[in-house]
């Protein structure tokens, strides 16, 4: 009886755990990536403009250039770029920044209707 009771237990932990993981990642900030050319680079502010929109890069972004590590001050205006990034609030940050041979192989982001 105890086996059961135990197996009982564990089963609706479980289930109590997987609901709360659904919540949370319908709560957490949605990927809205972008791509285009660079317009602009700060390096002080640690941000890059994309199509009109600011995107913040911070210690975590991963920056490739045609597939290999790059940097921040790397980057160049003019330069055509698939950002992937996710917004908190009203601030945009970039997860990955591609430039060279890999970002026109990144399909385009699809318009919302």
């Amino acid at each position: 009886m105890r086996s059961l009771f135990r197996s009982l237990l564990t089963l609706a932990v479980a289930i109590t755990l997987v609901l709360t993981a659904d919540a949370a990642d319908k709560k957490a900030p949605k990927d809205a990536g972008t791509r285009g050319k660079i317009t602009a680079v700060d390096k002080d502010a640690r941000t890059i403009t994309i199509a009109g929109k600011v995107i913040a890069v911070d210690d975590t972004t991963v920056i490739t250039d045609s597939g290999k590590p790059s940097k921040l001050e790397n980057l160049k205006v003019g330069t055509d770029a698939a950002v992937a990034t996710f917004k908190l609030g009203d601030k945009l940050t970039a997860t990955s920044i591609k430039t060279g041979a890999v970002a026109a192989t990144v399909a385009p982001t699809k318009k919302k209707k």
